[in-house]
Parts: C-alpha cells; structure tokens; sequence
C-alpha cells in the first residue's frame, strides 16, 4: 500500500514539474531545443504511466481525444504535403494530448495545483520585468534582444508581439484562490493584473489585451463579485495610460482596427476557406497552412486575395484553421472535446472547493475561444500548452464535484432518512 502511494503521489509531482517546465519556458517564446522538448515529452508520458499504473486520478474523455489524435494522423498521412504536416503538427499534437492528462493529474492534488500556480505567476510576472527592461534599457532581460528601432512595439525575448498572448490565457489560472479572500489578497491580484496589462500593452497586440479584458470580465461575472473588482480597473488604467502615454503605439493599432478593408487577415481566411472547399472532410493536414498559402500564390486571384510570402504560417483563426488543416471530422471532435470540457467546468461552480479554479478555467477558456477568432493555432507550443493546461484543471473540477455528490449520496444512503 505504502509503495503504491509513494508511486502516486510520485507521477502528480513528475506532471508538475513537466507542466511547470512548460510554463516557465514560454517568456522566452522560443521553440524548445530537442533535447529539452523530448525531456518534457518523456516526464509528462512516465507521469501519466505512472498515475495510470498506481494513481488514483481517472483521466476523462480521453476516447475523445484520442479519436481526434487519430483523425490529425489520417489526415497528415492522406495530405497532399504529409512530410511538413508530420514533422510540424505531431510535436503540438502530442504535448496537447500528454499535457491535457497531465494536468488532470495535477488538478488532483490541490497542493501541486498551487505549484503550477506559482509557476504561472513566475512566468506572467518575469515576461512583464522582460519587456519593460527592453523598454527602459533598449535590450531584453533573459536573451539581451534589442529594441525595435522604430521603438513602439516591443516584445522583450520573444520573437512576436502576439506570443504575449500566453498572459491573457493563463492570468486567470493565476488569479484562482480560495473562495474568501482578505484585503490583501485583492491587492495582491489587482497588482498582477495590472502588471499583465503594463506588459501587453508595450506589445500593441490589440488580440491579446482584449483577451485580457474578456478574462477578467468572465471571471468577475461567474465568481459573483463586483464588476470593478479588477476587470473595470484594467479597463480604465490601461486605456487612459496606453493613450496618454501612446504605449505600444495604442493610437496607432486602434486606428488600424478601424480599417478592416486594409486587415491581412481578411485575405489569409478567404485563402483558408478555399483550401477547406478543396478537402472538405480530413482538411490539408495539420500545420500546412504555410503550404496552402504559399501554394495559392501559383494561382490567378483577384487583387487583394493575396497575402505576403512566407507571411502566414497559420491562418489566424482556430475555428478555421480545424476545418481547414483536419476537415469537417477533426473540427467536430474538437468541438464535442471542448463541449465536454466546458460542462465539467460548469459542473465545479457548484462546490465552494472548486469553485474558484471553476470559475479561473472558464474565464481562460472563454478568452481563448475570443482570442482564437483573430489569432491563436495548435501549431504554436504556447498555445497548445496554454490550453492542455487549462482544459485538464477544468476537467478535474468537474470529477471533483461528480465525486463529492456520489459520497454525499451513498453517505445519506447508509444513514437513511432522518
């Protein structure tokens, strides 16, 4: 019995530390080298094993996953580039599956979820510090990146604007608490919220403050507090700074949202719904959008159907991006797969206990489905990351509250009626 615990209570730990890996890589928004990805890869597969073969935390939905896993490699291995989509999307497809069980091996253990906790708020905080060195200093913290010359957009260490976008999705994980909170505690958020929102704003991404925006206001909404409890404040401080100071070139990017005729965007779709038109029901193959594009320049289009070469590696629209790169099957397993995942969560608003990250995952999910309109792609480790985390915590909150109401059952069952 005591090596079958210590043997459990080993594989939530080995997922922890896997995840925490994982999260604490993303300031720097770099691909991972193979020898770093591959040890992660292996620690979240033996913690996994680990917690199938000893613990007691039962992995949900994961026929579902797996039937999606299965759809992704007909559809890479039927793809008209199948070389690019297997080297390309079997890596994000594998670390989704592994961290999504992982995380439910986490979620398990409220003291390891409060590791992963810390971890997320170390990353939130250091890739804030990072790009305001590069502010103040004209050079990165972390990998001494120098400052854009035109000087409004910077990114600190990470190679794109947008790759900040792990802040919006993960800042709600971070905020998750207890349900009664001292004066302290609220200070506490408020700082790191507004800290986020400082960092997202030298970035100008317009996709990723709204993110944060839509995060905070899910979370005030759902956990039943004041709406100005921080989500009004970000509002307020970050608009009026990010105007009056012209931070991230804010004027600039807001003006350009106003002018969707000139939107790159509006082409990379119009090239995407073409390509899912050509392979309705198993898609390209995943990760070729690059392919698709570049294919399509072979083309006679009209003016302005056209997009940059090279520019668009992604087609800046998960819902889109399923249907194109995995077809009609792959989207609606995807879909099903977050149905489910969003009924799970709903399920742990009913408990005090879970309540909280309930509440945290809903919000995070809820920005990512936004911020997945305009930008996003399961081609991304960050994104994938972001999502396998959340989407496993979710699934464990609702285990939790299905578990706690059977023992409550079974308990007034064996006392009877009063």
């Amino acid at each position: 019995m005591s090596m079958t615990l210590n043997a459990s209570r080993l594989s939530v730990w080995v997922c922890m530390l896997a995840l925490a890996a994982c999260v604490l890589w993303l300031p720097l928004g770099r691909p991972t080298s193979w020898w770093i990805s591959n040890g992660v890869i292996a620690l979240l597969v033996s913690g996994v094993l680990l917690n199938r073969a000893f613990g007691r935390c039962t992995i949900r939905h994961v026929p579902l996953l797996l039937a999606f896993s299965a759809v992704s490699l007909i559809s890479a291995w039927q793809s008209p580039y199948a070389k690019s989509a297997f080297e390309r999307g079997s890596g994000s497809l594998l670390l989704l599956t592994m961290g999504f069980a992982a995380a439910q091996v986490v979620a398990r253990d409220r003291v390891a979820l409060r590791g992963l906790q810390w971890a997320i708020c170390t990353a939130i905080v250091a890739c804030t510090a990072d790009i305001a060195w590069q502010y103040a200093s004209g050079h990165s913290l972390f990998l001494g990146v120098p400052a854009p010359a035109d000087r409004w957009r910077f990114t600190g260490s990470l190679p794109n604007p947008n790759e900040v976008g792990f802040v919006s999705l993960l800042l709600p994980l971070a905020l998750a608490g207890a349900p009664t909170r001292g004066g302290r505690q609220l200070w506490s958020e408020v700082l790191l919220a507004l800290t986020s929102a400082f960092g997202v704003l030298l970035t100008g991404s317009r996709t990723t403050l709204g993110g944060l925006f839509i995060g905070a206001c899910a979370g005030s909404w759902l956990g039943r507090r004041v709406f100005l409890r921080w989500s009004a404040v970000i509002l307020l401080a970050v608009g009026l700074v990010a105007w009056a100071g012209d931070l991230g070139s804010f004027r600039k990017r807001l003006l350009e949202t106003t002018q969707p005729q000139n939107e790159m965007r509006l082409q990379t779709w119009r090239i995407g719904l073409d390509a899912f038109l050509e392979r309705p029901w198993l898609g390209q193959g995943p990760a070729v959008f690059f392919e698709v594009n570049e294919a399509s320049r072979a083309q006679n289009r009209p003016d302005g159907w056209e997009t940059p070469p090279g520019g668009m590696p992604w087609v800046h629209n998960v819902a889109l991006e399923l249907l194109v790169e995995r077809g009609v099957v792959g989207f609606l397993l995807f879909t099903l797969l977050g149905w489910r995942v969003m009924r799970d969560a709903q399920r742990g608003l009913s408990s005090p206990s879970t309540r909280p990250w309930s509440v945290a995952c809903i919000a995070s999910l809820t920005t990512f489905a936004a911020m997945s309109m305009l930008d996003l792609t399961l081609l991304k480790e960050w994104c994938v990351i972001c999502l396998a985390i959340t989407a496993g915590v979710a699934c464990q909150m609702g285990a939790a509250c299905d578990e706690a109401g059977m023992q409550a059952r079974e308990t007034q069952a064996t006392q009877g009626p009063p």
